[in-house]
């Protein structure tokens, strides 16, 4: 029956009714009912929810799942339940692509002489308290591995500084510092996060920081969570973005970043950490969030 309603509906306008209700073998009442009947408020609201959901869902390439969903249709003045929206988007098949976070695992000693200052105390009360630093890998198909090295703001999440190039070398490393450092108007006493890597390591990049008034603190070996800020944004490029096209080049890998980094991550994309504000915002602005 519901395939004839479909069809009453599409071809009420192409066709005579007593056409129809030969050809589908009804009668005339049920007919005029079918083309009279009007949708209910309910019905018209469950609709435009649905629709909300999927175009938000569709602007941010499904990264988001109910709750950011949910802050976004409140910046359209419109209020639902983060329950009901998870409802809908089962209904609708929709999921978030992003997955769950690692957990930590067990501790080991900072070698001599490279002290772990920060000690997983990731808390701050304003920007450039707390710096994050490190590099990903990037595959691409023709040229092979590549590398990102990224500086973010512990605070506002925001990535202050990043490098991508083909070869891992400490040059890359100071062109991010560098970035980071030209963007903040004061940066002594700023504490940043590093691994043990040799380009962290190297005189040029460590001359720098001390030129700087920066304090290095170095993550004990093996122990990724002692940098965990920076190594959830790289998770999150990686399932966000990259992990889910072809990157065929270099060229083509280096635009994917930064449309990624400077278009959407720092100044659209909204964190739970941050109130449901982006980086951008948070960064520049005088409100002071607690993480």
């Amino acid at each position: 029956m519901r395939h004839k309603v479909d069809f009453i509906k599409l071809f009420k306008h192409m066709y005579p009714i007593t056409m129809m209700c030969k050809v589908l073998k009804v009668n005339r009442s049920t007919v005029y009912k079918i083309l009279n009947h009007k949708i209910s408020h309910q019905a018209m609201d469950q609709i435009d929810l649905e629709q909300r959901i999927i175009d938000i869902y569709n602007e941010f390439e499904g990264i988001y799942g109910a709750p950011k969903i949910q802050r976004e249709l409140l910046k359209q003045d419109y209020y639902t339940t983060v329950k009901r929206i998870s409802k809908y988007m089962k209904r609708l098949g929709l999921r978030s692509i992003t997955t769950k976070k690692y957990k930590p695992g067990k501790n080991e000693k900072t070698p001599d002489g490279k002290e772990n200052i920060l000690v997983q105390d990731f808390s701050t009360s304003r920007p450039n308290q707390k710096w994050s630093m490190d590099i990903t890998y990037v595959w691409t198909v023709y040229d092979g591995w590549t590398y990102l090295a990224s500086v973010m703001d512990m605070h506002s999440k925001i990535i202050l500084g990043y490098s991508y190039q083909k070869h891992m070398r400490k040059e890359m490393v100071l062109e991010s510092i560098q970035q980071a450092v030209y963007k903040t108007y004061e940066t002594r006493g700023v504490l940043i996060q590093s691994d043990l890597g040799s380009q962290y390591l190297s005189y040029e990049v460590e001359e720098f920081l001390r030129a700087n008034g920066i304090l290095h603190s170095y993550s004990r070996k093996s122990i990724p969570q002692d940098n965990s800020p920076i190594e959830a944004f790289h998770s999150i490029i990686k399932r966000e973005k990259l992990s889910h096209i072809v990157l065929k080049t270099y060229e083509e890998a280096k635009t994917v970043i930064f449309k990624y980094i400077e278009g959407f991550y720092n100044r659209k994309r909204i964190h739970g950490s941050i109130d449901y504000l982006t980086p951008h915002e948070v960064h520049y602005s005088k409100r002071e969030i607690l993480t």
